[in-house]
């Protein structure tokens, strides 16, 4: 599990994202706080993965204040993100995002 994360001030180029929350949410992502972000050069700016079969949660995520330049999207809210190491995967355990805020971008 995670929470109570604040990231604040950030600086970054990732080729991928410059956020990210999940995919491997099993255990929870919680009470999350991002904000003054300055991200470029990325595919993604804010990217929230989550993966039938994992189950979890992410919730209560704030993500505020955030400049992007030279990114391929803004934000991506995707499911399906990622494979699983076996078969033995419930199909039945699907994750939930809840309390999702993202302003000022």
């Amino acid at each position: 599990p995670s929470s109570g994360i604040t990231i604040r001030r950030l600086t970054r180029s990732n080729p991928f994202a410059g956020l990210a929350v999940g995919s491997e949410i099993s255990g929870g992502v919680e009470n999350v706080l991002a904000e003054n972000l300055n991200i470029f050069r990325t595919i993604i700016g804010i990217h929230i993965k989550t993966n039938t079969g994992r189950g979890g949660f992410i919730r209560n995520i704030t993500v505020s204040d955030v400049n992007l330049s030279n990114a391929g999207k803004g934000l991506r809210i995707a499911r399906n993100v990622g494979d699983h190491p076996d078969d033995k995967y419930d199909l039945n355990a699907l994750p939930v995002v809840d309390g999702l805020t993202i302003k000022s971008v």
